[in-house]
């Protein structure tokens, strides 16, 4: 791919984006837009963590419940409903993983 197609791709999302958070333009998006808008952000994460849990050896769904994976991603979510700090859930979420990837290693 050419230097100036990259350029591009940058230049189109950089301005996507910026759009959104100058000051000069001003966006009045509809209540019904805003609620629709809210769910983007939780949809895109579901995607992002769903297969990572669930099919960690990247062909099949997890056959164990004993899978690194989901136990941290489980004990992940219950520590963000009691522990507020988000810095302090990953930093344990991701402890707990490295712990159980040691162990069963």
């Amino acid at each position: 791919m050419s230097w100036w197609v990259m350029a591009v791709m940058a230049l189109v999302t950089f301005s996507c984006r910026f759009s959104f958070f100058n000051t000069l333009i001003n966006f009045n998006f509809s209540s019904r837009l805003q609620r629709l808008l809210s769910f983007a952000a939780p949809a895109v994460l579901t995607a992002m963590w769903a297969p990572i849990v669930f099919m960690s050896n990247g062909q099949t769904l997890v056959a164990t419940l004993w899978d690194p994976f989901l136990i941290a991603g489980l004990a992940t979510v219950l520590m963000s409903i009691v522990i507020r700090q988000t810095l302090l859930v990953v930093i344990l979420g991701m402890g707990l993983f490295v712990a159980m990837q040691y162990s069963v290693a």
